[in-house]
């Protein structure tokens, strides 16, 4: 004769396997509400107020700091950089980032080497490799214009951190040297997902390299593609460090960045408020772009 567990009892265990389960999340979920979810409310109550980060005193004053940031001088000047550097950037490092994996994956045995040479910026902390490369473009002692003086071409040597039409392309040309690693990693494990059968099936249809990238091997790793992109979209507007170390948002306002101007408001200028105010619409600048970028990339999958 079967015997048949009591309903009771069934739900006790449940109980205390839930309970249990709730006590082990616990302690993280409480990091997480003190140090994530907690500061990003604050920071939204106080973009409403008058705060200057110090005084224990503040007023609210409604929508002021956002019609403040929107209607400064600088305001269109972020905007423009900001979008430069997507354009600019996020294409040109997948792009990279998708020819070094390719190429990486097809060496074999030595691929580790590469890895490790590609990876090796991402070890080194933003703000030296912001002193790194304030050291190459020196017009004067710098790497790079002596390599320029050494192939004869002198008159390319100028101040490239110091000019506003080279400073954007510049301070791109440093992040991508920075992150290309971490994104080839990426695109790697992408590619250890491929089917060899796909590849070997290809060489016996004799199909070149171009058309094996094309037809094979760009359509397999398309959730790894989704993926850098986005990561790569919300690294570059949340960038701070670079800009920082590189030209204080210089010169003028030629390279500055959201998250650099956000700075500036609330420990130059001291209006906590304006910096919260930038805060949030660059949080939801990329939220938007993420999102976009997310259902744009899935449709394209789908099909």
């Amino acid at each position: 004769m079967k015997h048949f567990p009591c309903p009771k009892l069934l739900r006790r265990n449940s109980t205390s396997k839930l309970v249990s389960a709730s006590l082990f999340v616990l302690p993280a979920l409480i990091l997480v509400l003190v140090f994530s979810i907690y500061p990003v409310l604050m920071s939204f109550r106080y973009s409403f107020t008058d705060w200057n980060g110090v005084s224990a005193d503040y007023a609210f004053v409604g929508f002021d700091n956002y019609k403040n940031v929107i209607s400064s001088d600088e305001f269109k000047t972020l905007f423009f950089n900001t979008f430069y550097l997507i354009i600019l950037y996020v294409p040109v490092l997948n792009i990279l980032a998708i020819f070094f994996s390719v190429i990486i994956y097809d060496i074999g045995r030595a691929a580790n080497i590469y890895k490790v040479i590609l990876f090796l910026p991402n070890i080194v902390s933003m703000v030296v490799v912001g002193f790194i490369w304030r050291t190459i473009y020196n017009p004067a002692t710098g790497p790079l214009a002596y390599l320029l003086n050494a192939l004869g071409c002198e008159n390319l040597v100028q101040d490239w951190l110091g000019q506003k039409e080279t400073v954007m392309p510049a301070l791109s040309v440093s992040i991508i040297w920075y992150a290309v690693g971490f994104y080839v990693l990426i695109y790697l494990g992408g590619l250890s997902t491929v089917p060899n059968e796909l590849y070997e099936a290809a060489a016996v249809d004799g199909i070149t390299w171009w058309q094996k990238l094309f037809r094979i091997t760009l359509p397999m790793i398309s959730q790894s593609i989704t993926i850098n992109i986005i990561v790569s979209t919300i690294a570059i507007l949340t960038l701070f460090d670079l800009p920082y170390v590189l030209t204080q948002g210089g010169p003028g306002y030629a390279s500055q960045t959201m998250a650099l101007m956000s700075y500036q408001y609330a420990f130059k200028a001291m209006s906590q408020g304006k910096a919260m105010a930038l805060a949030v619409m660059l949080t939801l600048i990329t939220i938007l772009f993420a999102v976009c970028e997310l259902f744009l990339l899935n449709r394209k999958e789908d099909r």
